[in-house]
């Protein structure tokens, strides 16, 4: 891995993460940290989170990419994968999946409901196949704990958004660690953000970004209830994310940082957020 760099307040992070340290009573439970890791492997979805032994990905990049982000979980020290949740289907999304079900143990598979015969989906398949691993389509809201982790999943609303719409398929998930929230939203387009805003989404410190920084009429809207400290937008030099989207989050209160410029690292203790990227 490359070397880390300051994008922030790292190293008061770390002071501040040492002070709580030190307050916390004898004797009283203290949260792990939490590393959340956003990869940079091009327009696509990689999303490493470990605390503890507990490890969660949610997609697993392309095809091409799949053992890189084998290659990077095992640096982490991981040697099995809780949950592996695919937001849905598209191949930048579940491509280097069935590369991660042969490199570790799974605990679970996690998968929005609704048919799709790309190559890169019946790959998927046959490794869940192959391996006996536990899956499930999930076909309405949920609250799943992992571990320490407990991630609520909120799932499409219809049954058909489209010919080729099914981005709005996307699980949603929310993970709340101590007071610090994460929002990962897979590829959410219009008709699925007008869903989330119907629902009454709420503040997150950091948001991953729809659809690789894609704007939509309701972008601005959602950004607004989000209102995140920090957006993640898995965007590439050819595939570059939109500047509205840029912008829209800027307005909301939001510091973007782009995975096509490195890997992005958030680290918590629960309270206090830190956050480095890659060179």
């Amino acid at each position: 891995m490359k070397t880390i760099k300051n994008r922030g307040a790292k190293h008061l992070g770390k002071i501040l993460l040492t002070i709580l340290l030190m307050l916390v009573p004898a004797g009283a439970c203290a949260l792990d940290t939490l590393h959340v890791e956003f990869m940079n492997v091009g327009k696509a979805d990689a999303i490493l989170i470990r605390t503890g032994d507990t490890t969660v990905v949610i997609d697993a990049a392309t095809n091409s990419m799949g053992k890189e982000v084998a290659g990077r979980l095992a640096e982490l020290g991981c040697d099995r994968i809780d949950l592996l949740m695919i937001t849905h289907f598209d191949k930048d999304h579940v491509g280097g999946a069935d590369k991660l079900i042969k490199a570790f143990p799974v605990g679970q598979i996690l998968m929005p409901d609704y048919e799709s015969d790309s190559k890169q989906t019946r790959q998927f398949f046959e490794a869940i196949d192959e391996y006996g691993v536990a899956c499930e389509p999930l076909t309405e809201n949920r609250s799943v704990d992992v571990g320490p982790l407990t991630f609520v999943i909120d799932t499409a609303n219809e049954s058909d958004y489209g010919k080729n719409e099914e981005n709005d398929f996307s699980l949603v998930a929310s993970l709340k660690y101590g007071s610090i929230g994460f929002l990962f939203t897979g590829d959410a387009e219009n008709k699925r953000l007008g869903e989330l805003l119907k629902e009454g989404v709420s503040h997150h410190d950091v948001l991953k970004v729809p659809h690789h920084g894609r704007v939509e009429k309701r972008s601005a809207s959602f950004f607004e209830a989000v209102s995140p400290k920090h957006a993640v937008i898995t965007s590439s030099q050819d595939n570059p994310e939109d500047t509205a989207v840029v912008e829209a989050l800027k307005a909301a209160g939001a510091h973007v940082w782009l995975t096509r410029l490195g890997s992005v690292i958030f680290m918590t203790d629960g309270q206090y957020l830190d956050v480095v990227q890659t060179e």
